[in-house]
């Protein structure tokens, strides 16, 4: 069941995925991602709110989600030095990850599941959970991860 499950929800995903490409423009390297797909604020359910800082970790209440609830993150970065706050399974931080240290430079722009947050900046991502493996929230930038910067999502 399992194995169907996935099958319908991908081809759902694609008929429903052709009309917005006009959104993503010069982005480029939007990840689709098994962990939910980017929500809309007035779908929102609750925000949560996010301190991004220097000792590389993320400050908040526990991430306990519903599968499907809209949640807004409202991150502050009180570090000096620039974060990245990035939605994905454990697999997908790991290929992120792997991108960043080619491009170390990359911003995330909205409407993605990734969000750069400058120094003494606050940006907001809002997200529709889908209940998946192993979903994070992460820095992605060059050694934040590997330094602890992740918090795990965990559904109720």
């Amino acid at each position: 069941n399992e194995h169907m499950h996935k099958n319908s929800h991908s081809s759902m995903h694609e008929s429903m995925h052709g009309g917005d490409h006009g959104m993503h423009g010069g982005h480029g390297h939007h990840m689709e991602s098994i962990a939910g797909s980017p929500g809309k604020e007035s779908e929102v359910d609750r925000t949560i709110e996010v301190t991004a800082n220097d000792s590389m970790k993320f400050i908040h209440e526990p991430l306990e989600i519903k599968d499907s609830e809209t949640v807004k993150f409202v991150i502050t970065n009180t570090g000096d030095t620039v974060h990245e706050f990035s939605i994905a399974t454990k697999d997908e931080h790991m290929e992120h990850g792997k991108m960043m240290m080619k491009n170390p430079d990359m911003h995330h722009g909205p409407g993605g599941p990734s969000i750069t947050i400058k120094p003494g900046e606050t940006e907001e991502l809002i997200w529709r959970f889908e209940e998946a493996w192993q979903v994070e929230v992460a820095c992605n930038m060059p050694g934040h991860y590997e330094a602890g910067m992740h918090s795990p999502v965990t559904f109720k």
